[in-house]
């Protein structure tokens, strides 16, 4: 198998850290208990070789290099005066949002890959993100992913058939509970609604709450499914008493179906027929509990990438630059003063 090279630039948690002390063997996929991160899910992926890593930061770049043999960098200048020799097929971009627009510009000044791959959110305004986009679309060859994990995996896509054929029949209603901001943390989810039920329009700020994390709010608002008749998605806040949460409760003509705060599993209550001569259907007592594969999510991401390399017509990007400024239209102006 022809490896894919693959540069990863920024080297923290996501890039490098969650799964650091868990033991792996190279090339060989799910050897890690947990694939957390974009460095063990290409190390243990048979079809990608890390050439090199990129992070101002000595420790992150040491560990790293222990970790995967590899040379590591402080900035992207510093990297190709070592020397390239040609574009790398992937380049991987883990950093904040607020620098993530930049660095993106400053790495296409340098080299242009086949496949980029870039954190969420895309930017912390939209105006970033705007920038970000039109510096992407002067390389056309270029696919661009966006690394909204639950988006890239098979148990999210397989109901997301479902929801599209048709088998819970319209939405009715449903609410998203979150903490830790609604860019940060709020937006995995609402993207996660968006590949189940199609595309979400803004329908107004329930309460702005309380600003976090420099760039962002705990904010509640209402969407409204434009696929589904407009039904409304109730999106709240608990961060503002200190809670993290993510979960995506959504209440289907056919069932109800639940994707869990805890994000081990995907649950199901299938619309049973009315007994007794009663005219209002029950749902089952106990769900159906399917399991999502968030133990390996990152791993699931790179799938993805490696089909989609050798064949991007087969194997579409299953979230892409447009899905994050979409989310980043609808989203940041609600952490801004300009709602």
């Amino acid at each position: 198998m022809t490896r894919a090279r693959a540069l990863l630039v920024g080297l923290g948690q996501i890039g490098c850290g969650y799964d650091a002390t868990l033991p792996f063997a190279f090339d060989q996929p799910r050897s890690s208990s947990q694939t957390l991160t974009h460095a063990r899910a290409l190390a243990c992926h048979p079809g990608f070789a890390i050439e090199a890593g990129v992070d101002p930061s000595p420790e992150a770049r040491q560990r790293f290099t222990k970790l995967y043999g590899v040379p590591s960098y402080a900035d992207l200048a510093t990297w190709q005066a070592a020397g390239v020799d040609a574009p790398p097929d992937l380049v991987v971009i883990s950093v904040s949002p607020q620098l993530q627009p930049a660095l993106v510009q400053t790495l296409l000044e340098i080299t242009h890959p086949r496949l980029l791959l870039l954190e969420k959110p895309v930017a912390s305004d939209l105006k970033q993100g705007r920038a970000l986009k039109a510096a992407c679309e002067r390389y056309p060859q270029m696919s661009v992913g966006l690394n909204y994990i639950r988006r890239w995996l098979p148990s999210v896509q397989a109901w997301r058939m479902r929801l599209q054929a048709g088998e819970l029949g319209p939405l009715l209603h449903g609410q998203l509970t979150y903490g830790k901001g609604l860019l940060s943390n709020g937006s995995h989810f609402v993207n996660l609604a968006e590949a189940w039920l199609g595309p979400l329009t803004k329908c107004r700020v329930i309460d702005r709450g309380m600003p976090c994390l420099g760039i962002d709010r705990e904010a509640s608002l209402e969407l409204l499914a434009s696929d589904h008749r407009l039904a409304p998605l109730q999106v709240r806040s608990v961060g503002e008493v200190g809670l993290r949460a993510g979960e995506l409760d959504l209440w289907f003509k056919g069932g109800r179906l639940c994707w869990l705060n805890h994000g081990q599993a995907i649950a199901f209550w299938p619309r049973q027929e009315p007994v007794h001569g009663d005219s209002y259907a029950p749902l089952s007592a106990d769900p159906e509990l399917h399991s999502t594969g968030m133990e390996h999510y990152q791993l699931e991401v790179v799938n993805v990438l490696h089909r989609h390399l050798h064949d991007p017509d087969a194997s579409p990007l299953l979230c892409t630059l447009n899905d994050g400024l979409s989310m980043l239209e609808t989203l940041a102006p609600v952490c801004t003063n300009s709602y």
